[in-house]
């Protein structure tokens, strides 16, 4: 269980999450109650990487590109 703190950033109010099933989340860091703290160099940085965004972008670049390709190559012809 947990000790009625938070292991991330020691708060004591927590709410019930939805999306997590019910379990309880810290109201001011949204960390689940049950996990452990992680010690990471960055400070308050999210625990999701910065770059997981990047490939999506990357996609709708390279969608928008090859779309613009399509449109010259028909008018064109």
């Amino acid at each position: 269980m947990f000790d009625r703190r938070c292991a991330r950033c020691g708060s004591t109010t927590f709410r019930a999450d939805r999306s997590l099933g019910g379990r309880l989340v810290c109201s001011h860091c949204g960390v689940p109650a049950d996990q452990q703290a992680r010690r990471s160099s960055g400070g308050g940085r999210s625990l999701r990487s910065s770059r997981s965004g990047s490939g999506g972008f990357r996609f709708w670049i390279l969608l928008a590109l090859i779309a613009l390709v399509l449109v010259l190559l028909f008018q064109s012809a």
